[in-house]
């Protein structure tokens, strides 16, 4: 063939040889001209491959994002690109003038931060808002012919494209100096004043660290996309300052050795490795310099709070390092980003929450017992579990007398079991962590680290709670799939070694910062691509999952791509570096390989090089490797400035013109009237309004038959009413007849009949007629409580109300005045929210236990002694 595996032309010796090239250079020629032919029909059929697939990505892609688009259009809400987008829109369409005209005549100054990580949406309504500044009339010359008294308007920008790493978010470090230009062109136009001034003084770090920056990016491979190669260059106000910058040899990985044969290993083998290693050396290292180190321009000694780690990802060796650091017992603040599920209390909090919702899963309760909160040892837990007859649950609950262990666990945990049915998620774990001790256990065994993922569990649980029914299996489902992650604030150092990513820690700095994650480079995940349409300017998907797919302007766009990511590569690493202000180490593992040319190590290492470092022996018994490390350091020349606690300044006095403030200024204001208090008669279930009636156990064989019938015959009451009633003895019993109900045919047509007789109740029957509602929502304000609940079955008529409360899992007295109180209260607060919105109409309020299908009304005298704000009556 003309072509190579690659669909490149062949060599020409491929076509003929030299002899007959020679002879006969017009076939060379032709043959040339036939592989490239070929090739670039090739190129054409994975063009329009690439085609096809991008096609099939839009069309799986756009039913997606419809669906999406709709859920937030449901909810009323707005995500970050909506926000720009719609901003966007009201700035620049052609009906837009309005909306600037009324802007124009407010605004006078335009301050913009941080500038190089704007998008270009961004620039475009920065631009919007500005284009009548300089423009006409509205440049508001001062002295001018128009406005003479006005004010000068203006722009001030503040970035350094250096630092722009937020291309995820749609920065774009080129279309800064293209805005800039912009801006200055439209500016100086208009005669007006333009001043671009470079800060190239630096306040932050001391003479050593701002030495190795300008050194690291001299080099070429260093300087793209920061700065032009051998312009770059920093001054120190902190030149008399003690600083210093080290190197330490790469932790090379463990060698390989095959375990001899034939041997039993009588103890745990740690598997090692170079970043686990490193993870530990740093750790004993950080822990020795603690308070031993010296700060000479703070004149202190090194605190935990000086240490910023900073790490490319959030990755193993992150968690390592955190380990390490707990090991050796150093305060750390833990990862600034966490996974919810992820972390260790809030699993164990998942796991009591699974086996509270199915105790006979044998697996998930011996998880439970030998977490904190069940306090379960292994020994205490195989003496349990071994020859039990039953589930490991019933063994706990017959011999928890046997040890005190085994009654304390099984105590904490029957008490959430009689609660789990009705309580809601946030109400179930503050039991569990606040009045049964659970917080103090996990902090006894995982540290205090273990208080802000439990407050955040709590949060999701009270979020979870005010816009779902509040179910516990409802919530443990939701809070897995939500993946929900939480950053935590780490602006402040506090008295913790600080583990960030370099993005997290922009706009952030320490005395000593650690850069340990330096061998690697950012990783290629650019499977799809985009290329900008010649003939609309519209950004189009093209998406090739193999190299193979690829045609030529794919790998064109791949190759654009694959440059800029190493040039953010380069300014993350201008970031990380310039984060110190007193010391620098850098450190790092080697790879299975040779470490990249372009990774930050060794674009440190040659920085190094051209600095008068001094080495030194680096190894045991510090690390378990050994080699050369490089350090440059500068000393204090100036006195240290002692470090203290900033005290307020009092404040001035006011002056005599100004008068004596009123007397009431002093007094504290009245109180205010107490507000309302809520009340939700319907969540939980009677919690509201005293102790609830025992339930029906569902671990009783005997009762679960009752159970289940009272279950289908509220899902009966539910649904049959919007049946016409010729319709609903035939739909009841082919509904109760389907597989699944476990009812015989007999049992099927007592429980249709037991329903039918409901529906037909005389005193019921308009509430199950036409214009009666279901699972109808109540809200009022009644004797200064906001009373809320939703009732089953309502109907309205011209002279009085009628409302039916259906009570299932529940025993039904014997007569109206033997209902328990709780259900009273209930019912009476219904009964008062009803007759405050229909005046004038009687309220009847009626009771249907689905265990037997009676019914029964609450006489009005009865439910007046229970209304809202009546005294206690004595509980049944």
């Amino acid at each position: 063939g003309f072509l190579k595996d690659g669909d490149e032309p062949r060599a020409d010796g491929a076509f003929v040889n030299k002899t007959l090239a020679t002879a006969e250079p017009a076939l060379l020629a032709a043959c040339r001209a036939e592989a490239e032919r070929v090739a670039a029909v090739q190129d054409q059929r994975r063009a329009l491959g690439m085609a096809a697939l991008s096609a099939a990505l839009l069309r799986l892609a756009a039913p997606v994002a419809r669906a999406y688009a709709a859920r937030k259009d449901a909810a009323g809400r707005l995500d970050y690109d909506d926000l720009i987008g719609r901003t966007s829109s009201l700035l620049l369409d052609p009906g837009a003038a309005w909306v600037l005209y009324k802007l124009d005549g407010g605004l006078d100054h335009l301050l913009l931060d941080e500038v190089q990580d704007t998008a270009p949406a961004q620039w475009r309504i920065a631009e919007a808002i500005t284009g009548e500044f300089f423009a006409g009339a509205g440049a508001r010359e001062p002295g001018g012919p128009t406005e003479a008294d006005a004010a000068p308007r203006g722009v001030f920008a503040v970035g350094d494209d250096k630092q722009s790493i937020f291309s995820f978010q749609g920065a774009d470090a080129a279309e800064f100096d293209r805005a800039r230009v912009r801006l200055g062109d439209r500016v100086r136009a208009a005669g007006r004043r333009w001043v671009e001034r470079p800060l190239e003084v630096s306040f932050r770090s001391t003479a050593p660290v701002l030495a190795l920056v300008d050194a690291v990016f001299a080099d070429p491979l260093a300087a793209a996309g920061v700065a032009p190669p051998g312009t770059l260059r920093h001054f120190a106000d902190r030149a008399d300052h003690a600083g210093m910058v080290e190197l330490w040899p790469l932790a090379p990985p463990p060698a390989a050795e095959d375990p001899p044969p034939w041997t039993v290993p009588e103890d745990y083998q740690a598997q090692g490795s170079a970043p686990q290693a490193l993870a530990e050396t740093l750790a004993r290292w950080i822990a020795a310099q603690i308070g031993v180190m010296e700060l000479p321009a703070r004149g202190r000694l090194l605190a935990a709070g000086d240490v910023l780690v900073l790490v490319r990802r959030r990755n193993a060796f992150a968690r390592a390092l955190l380990r390490a650091l707990k090991s050796a017992g150093v305060p750390a603040a833990g990862l600034d980003r966490m996974m919810l599920t992820e972390q260790p209390a809030v699993a164990d909090l998942l796991t009591l929450g699974d086996a509270l919702l199915l105790p006979d899963d044998d697996l998930t309760f011996a998880c439970f017992l030998t977490s904190p909160l069940g306090g379960l040892a292994d020994p205490d837990l195989m003496d349990l579990a071994l020859d039990r007859p039953g589930s490991l649950a019933e063994a706990l609950r017959a011999r928890a007398g046997e040890r005190p262990v085994w009654g304390a666990a099984w105590r904490f945990f029957a008490t959430l079991l009689a609660r789990v049915d009705y309580a809601s998620p946030h109400a179930l774990f503050a039991e569990a962590l606040g009045a049964l001790g659970g917080r103090a256990l996990l902090f006894a065994r995982l540290g205090a680290e273990a208080g802000e993922p439990v407050d955040e569990l709590l949060a999701a649980a009270l979020d979870y709670g005010r816009a779902h029914p509040p179910a516990l299996q409802g919530f443990l489902h939701w809070l897995r799939r939500s993946a929900a992650e939480v950053k935590r604030e780490q602006e402040a150092a506090g008295q913790s070694v600080r583990i960030l990513t370099v993005h997290g820690a922009k706009g952030l700095q320490a005395p000593l910062v650690i850069l340990p994650d330096t061998t690697a480079l950012p990783p290629d995940d650019g499977t799809l691509l985009w290329g900008d349409d010649p003939r609309t300017g519209v950004a189009v998907p093209l998406w090739a999952p193999r190299k193979a797919l690829r045609c030529a302007a794919a790998e064109r766009l791949r190759a654009a791509v694959s440059a800029r990511r190493m040039e953010e590569h380069n300014r993350l690493l201008y970031v990380a570096l310039t984060r110190a202000e007193d010391r620098l180490l850098v450190c790092g593992w080697a790879p299975a390989g040779a470490a990249p040319e372009t990774c930050w190590y060794n674009l440190v290492a040659r920085g190094f090089a051209a600095l008068p470092a001094r080495a030194e022996p680096f190894g045991p018994p510090l690390a378990p490797w050994s080699g050369i490390a490089l350090r440059h350091d500068s000393a204090q020349t100036v006195p240290a400035r002692a470090e203290t606690a900033a005290v307020a300044a009092p404040a001035p006095a006011p002056p005599a013109w100004l008068g004596a403030a009123p007397g009431w200024a002093a007094a504290p204001p009245p109180a205010e009237p107490a507000r309302p208090q809520p009340l939700a008669p319907s969540r939980p279930e009677g919690v509201e309004f005293g102790p609830v009636p025992p339930a029906l156990s569902p671990l009783a064989t005997r009762e679960a038959g009752a159970l289940r019938r009272g279950r289908l015959l509220h899902a009966l009451l539910q649904h049959l009413p919007n049946l016409p009633d010729m319709q609903r003895a035939p739909a009841a019993r082919a509904w109760l007849a389907r597989a699944g109900t476990g009812l015989g045919e007999a049992a099927a047509t007592e429980l249709a009949d037991k329903v039918l007789a409901v529906l037909d109740h005389p005193a019921l029957h308009p509430l199950f007629g036409p214009g009666s509602r279901a699972e109808v929502p109540l809200s009022g304000v009644i004797g200064g409580m906001v009373i809320g609940g939703l009732v089953d079955r309502l109907a309205v008529r011209a002279h009085e109300v009628l409302v039916v409360d259906y009570k299932t899992n529940r025993r039904p007295p014997a007569d109206a005045a033997r209902t328990p109180v709780a259900y009273l209260r209930q019912m009476a607060a219904y009964r008062a929210v009803l007759g405050a919105a229909f005046p004038g109409r009687a309220v009847r309020g009626f009771m249907v236990w689905t265990e037997s299908g009676a019914v029964m009304e609450l006489p009005a005298s009865l439910l007046d002694a229970h209304a809202p704000g009546m005294a206690p009556a004595t509980e049944r």
